[in-house]
């Protein structure tokens, strides 16, 4: 029994010696510091082309101006554009071909509107900040989606994933 334990104990400490080579396919990504972020690994099913229309005073501009959600956003290959007024969101309407418009939910209408006057017919994404129940219900049935201020990349890029599945639908549909 005590030879045993004494293979036992040396054949464990040579797997343990070289763990490295022990380890599966795709294993090497699970140790620690290595594993692919999100924003690498993940690529839109329909890039978008999006306007960020964000007065600075609104209350969710700060979160729709952040450069880190713009990145992750051209990192998933959407193309991203930043407007602050009214008079440069309707030339980026209609100098360009637009899907989506990000906006804070107090512009929502007011870019709705001039959504539908556009040639592209962008789908808009209110988004809202600190909204109470009641408000993100009726955004909700309002708009189809509901973003908040306070989501992370990974919700918005979902959000957009949706909505461009939708509008590709709406396309196909009017094609037949």
């Amino acid at each position: 029994m005590r030879a045993y334990k004494t293979i036992l104990l040396v054949v464990a400490a040579v797997f343990l010696q070289n763990a490295a080579g022990a380890q599966a396919c795709g294993d090497k990504f699970l140790l620690l510091g290595r594993g692919a972020k999100f924003q690498r690994a993940y690529a839109a099913i329909h890039p978008a082309s999006i306007v960020i229309y964000a007065q600075p005073q609104r209350s969710a501009a700060k979160a729709i101006r952040d450069p880190r959600l713009q990145q992750d956003l051209k990192l998933a290959g959407h193309r991203v554009s930043v407007v602050e007024s009214e008079a440069a969101l309707v030339r980026a309407l209609a100098s360009e071909r637009v899907d989506l418009v990000l906006t804070d939910v107090a512009d929502a209408d007011r870019t709705s509107v001039a959504g539908a006057a556009s040639a592209s017919r962008p789908t808009i994404l209110p988004v809202m900040y600190e909204p109470t129940a009641e408000e993100a219900k009726r955004i909700e049935a309002q708009y189809q989606c509901r973003l908040k201020s306070s989501d992370r990349a990974d919700r918005y890029l979902r959000t957009i994933d949706d909505a461009m599945s939708v509008r590709t639908e709406q396309k196909k549909r009017r094609a037949s």
